[in-house]
């Protein structure tokens, strides 16, 4: 009864834990037919010959669909016996008339061989997308049958001849022997186990958050995942996706009907779709549209209509785009207003069909006006509010209620005066307004410690849980940081997200806004900043929902009385279950797999100089004495220890800018170069005083490696890197492209897998590094085509494969690039794989021009 009561007060303490991260979103997500076949996701559970069965296996797992794909045909998963005998498990929604009674609605198949069984079944799309669904699958060699179990639904097989044997078991696309496939749903898996004969268990939670490898849960194995989409890692860091630099004092807006941020800028209208994480631009037919500073954009779902407007331009309408004829309503006059509300916010009510807009900062003053203009009849009007007092402010979030009649207003900046000069800081309340009693009320106030927390424009609600989303930044710093906080309407509890987006905050020309996807399920952040030159840039990021908290160092509402009573009773339940588990692993005996030992990548094995950077981060042989650029930021030390991550944001823009220019120019930076791209807005001996800080601070960390130091004896700040021992990646780019008259099959190699860790420095925006970026790019192109112009097609058509997905890392509608892998997959018989690449350009080209692609497929091949 002792070892009773520590499971119980251990389960209690497990059950508490669980609690505190429910919510928590994981899996691993498949790509499917929005990207090229060699791009698809598979996971082979067990690598080379398989997992040895002898009398019966059961598999089990969750799955779900990723929203919004365009097709979700293809193989969910295939168990192949000692490549000799398949069964799959298939969906199948390609149906071209689905009113069709004739058509069998069970998309899901279960295919034996090359034969349909008599296993269908269907589920909905609502279920497929918005719940885990579960599966279990017991073959049974001694009776020939199958029991499949779907969601609690039962269905048995017979007749399917299956013997002991070792059995491989692939999801999603694979390229083994002859039941290679590139077709699979866009799908995510979770929690997949196996169980064979005497019991012996495997599970998988796919939880990771980066690599090539899925680790069974008791270490027992590693399997092989390709083109991972780890969900964690989507739930839980923010993901950037694009970064531009638009044409006058560009303003944003979303549509939630199709999922697309819509960029205006003065002379074309960009937009961001969701669906493919994809751009396109269209050239406005009415004119260059003259952009006010202070000007907002907005879409009101209620009509589908995009609006822009300043409310300085009272006297007007506010003017509206028609996507059909590519102009706006009217144009405003070109020279600037005097500006008042700088940074308001903004919301439609359907009843009164109206939009609304509050507070705001302009001529040392904060505003708490509430300004309305109506739709239908194109006027404004000042809306005059009672109850509580509505402080001025600017710089606060706003969100609504679906149908706009009470709208929420959380924090700012700004005091009750309104006066600029009179003691403004930052505020925390939230408020209420009824839109239809026109009246504030404060609801309570966020328990902020130890920050100074503005937030971007919008705020995020969800009526059904009660609670509401949120940016914040510190707004008194210019290399500031967005972080997403989660909030109660009901109290003041709160908890905020680790990930941090980078934002540089210069007050009036910065602007910052999150919208939500809910189909997509997907939040949308969105940066500008406005230029000297009258230019913006704009920079794009996404997290999926839930978002997942990686910490629990903020305030949060404690668990009420049910919530313990629901405990207890998890934990009495469980507890016979833990009993009877200990019990059976006393008698469990071992099952005979056989595990890959690591193979090195066939293009790494030519290249002694390059480490293999691209089988995955989790490959200690890579792991020591590097600084890897291309990709994500990563320093490993001789040990093998990773030290960027004790950089911040700051530390790592410094370290980059001495370590880039060091590199490319053979020279450093000087100091006053530094001060003039990070220390700009301070004083001369303030800007100083930061530099020698920071400097100290970046030469801590590196000591942690004796292979590189900080040093300064040419009057200019300089990276020093015994090459001999360090591998920078960046570093032997350079190298290639200084000889580009010596590049041989061997040079092009080492450049492939130099960049299949990513684009150089991809997830890190600084403006001063755009120009890095480009030339490397280009630099990288350039030298793919330049040789690839001296390889006859039929000479070698798979290398010239790899160099056109090289470039396409870079350039996904390089035209020559396209020729070159067409031309090259036909050479080979690679017809249907030609033609995919073809159509998947075409689609790329078409989003991203507004128009199709000049050539048909056949031109090219010939």
């Amino acid at each position: 009864m002792n070892i009773m009561r520590l499971l119980l007060v251990l389960l209690l303490i497990n059950t508490f834990s669980v609690f505190r991260s429910m919510g928590q979103s994981y899996g691993l997500g498949f790509f499917s037919h929005d990207v090229v076949p060699e791009k698809r996701t598979s996971l082979d559970l067990f690598p080379e010959n398989g997992l040895r069965v002898d009398n019966r296996i059961k598999i089990s797992f969750e799955m779900s669909f990723l929203p919004d794909k365009e097709d979700y045909y293809g193989y969910v998963f295939r168990l192949i016996q000692n490549g000799k005998h398949n069964i799959d498990l298939i969906y199948n929604k390609r149906d071209s008339r689905p009113d069709d009674p004739n058509i069998d609605h069970n998309h899901f198949k279960l295919v034996i061989g090359d034969e349909y069984s008599k296993i269908s079944f269907n589920i909905t799309p609502t279920e497929l997308v918005n719940h885990w669904n579960k599966f279990s699958l017991i073959f049974n060699f001694a009776n020939d049958d199958l029991i499949m179990i779907v969601n609690n639904n039962k269905y048995v097989e017979h007749h399917l001849r299956l013997k002991p044997d070792f059995y491989k078991l692939f999801f999603g696309v694979n390229d083994f022997s002859t039941f290679k496939t590139n077709d699979c749903p866009p799908l995510k898996l979770r929690n997949i186990k196996i169980e064979t004969d005497n019991n012996q268990a495997y599970h998988w939670s796919l939880n990771e958050s980066q690599g090539n490898i899925a680790r069974e849960d008791q270490n027992k194995l590693q399997s092989d995942v390709v083109n991972p989409l780890w969900m964690h890692s989507l739930h839980a860091k923010w993901s950037y996706q694009k970064s531009l630099k638009v044409n006058g004092a560009a303003s944003i807006a979303f549509n939630p009907l199709t999922n697309e941020l819509y960029i205006i800028g003065n002379d074309s209208l960009l937009t961001f779709s969701l669906k493919k994480y994809s751009l396109s631009a269209i050239k406005y037919n009415s004119g260059q549209l003259n952009l006010v500073k202070s000007n907002q954009s907005c879409f009101n779902p209620h009509d589908s209509t995009l609006f822009n407007y300043y409310i300085e331009n009272k006297q007007k309408q506010i003017v509206t785009f028609d996507f059909k004829s590519k102009k706006w309503s009217q144009n405003y006059a070109i020279a600037d207003p005097s500006i008042d509300f700088w940074q308001s916010n903004n919301f439609f009510r359907a009843a009164d069909t109206s939009l609304y807009i509050i507070g705001g900062y302009g001529q040392f003053k904060y505003k708490n006006t509430i300004n309305r203009y109506n739709l239908g009849s194109h006027k404004w009007e000042n809306i005059i509010v009672g109850g509580a007092y509505f402080s001025p402010r600017y710089l606060a979030a706003t969100g609504t209620t679906n149908n706009g009649d009470i709208a929420y207003i959380l924090g700012g900046y700004g005091n009750n005066s309104g006066l600029q000069a009179l003691g403004p800081k930052n505020l925390y309340d939230l408020v209420q307004l009824n839109v239809k009693t026109k009246t504030f009320k404060k609801l309570y106030d966020l328990r902020i410690k130890n920050d100074d927390w503005a937030f971007a424009n919008s705020l995020i609600i969800d009526q059904d849980t009660r609670r509401f989303y949120a940016l914040v930044f510190p707004n008194h710093t210019y290399n500031s940081n967005l972080q997403l906080l989660i909030g109660s309407l009901d109290n003041p509890s709160y908890r905020v997200v680790d990930s941090k987006i980078p934002y540089e905050f210069s007050d009036t020309f910065s602007f910052a806004n999150i919208y939500y996807s809910k189909t997509k399920q997907e939040f949308v952040a969105v940066t500008l900043l406005r230029t000297s030159d009258n230019k913006t840039i704009v920079k794009i990021y996404t997290l999926l929902s839930p978002p997942e908290l990686l910490n629990n160092e903020t305030a949060a509402k404690p668990a009420g009385k049910g919530a313990y009573i629901l405990i207890l009773l998890i934990a009495f339940v469980t507890l016979p279950a833990i009993w009877l588990f200990i019990q059976l692993r006393k008698r469990k005996s071992k099952v005979i797999v056989q595990v890959r030992k690591p193979a090195a990548h066939p293009v790494t094995e030519q290249l002694i100089k390059v480490p293999q950077l691209y089988e995955g981060i989790e490959q200690t042989s890579c792991n020591k004495n590097s600084i890897l650029l291309f990709g994500d930021l990563q320093l490993y030390t001789t040990d093998g220890e990773e030290i960027s991550k004790h950089f911040t944001s700051l530390l790592k823009e410094l370290f980059l800018l001495i370590l880039v220019y060091s590199l490319k120019f053979g020279r450093g930076v000087s100091p006053e170069k530094l001060i003039e791209i990070l220390w700009f807005d301070k004083s001369e001996e303030s800007a100083k005083n930061n530099r020698s800080a920071n400097l100290s601070k970046l030469k801590t960390i590196l000591q942690q490696t004796e292979y590189i130091q900080l040093s300064k004896t040419t009057g200019k700040w300089k990276v020093d890197i015994d090459y001999s021992v360090i591998y920078v990646d960046y570093y032997h780019f350079l190298q290639i492209a200084s000889d580009r008259k010596r590049i041989n099959k061997e040079k092009i190699n080492e450049l492939i897998a130099i960049t299949q860790r990513g684009n150089f420095l991809s997830n890190i925006e600084f403006s001063w590094l755009d120009e890095f970026k480009s030339e490397v790019a280009n630099e990288i192109i350039d030298i793919c085509l330049e040789y690839a112009d001296k390889i006859n097609h039929s000479e070698d058509p798979e290398f010239l494969i790899k160099i056109a997905n090289c470039i396409f890392h870079f350039d996904s509608v390089n035209e020559d690039a396209m020729i070159i892998k067409c031309k090259s997959l036909a050479q080979i018989g690679k017809h249907s794989l030609a033609k995919s690449t073809f159509e998947h350009f075409n689609k790329e080209f078409k989003q991203l021009y507004g128009e199709k692609f000049n050539k048909d497929f056949h031109t090219i091949i010939e």
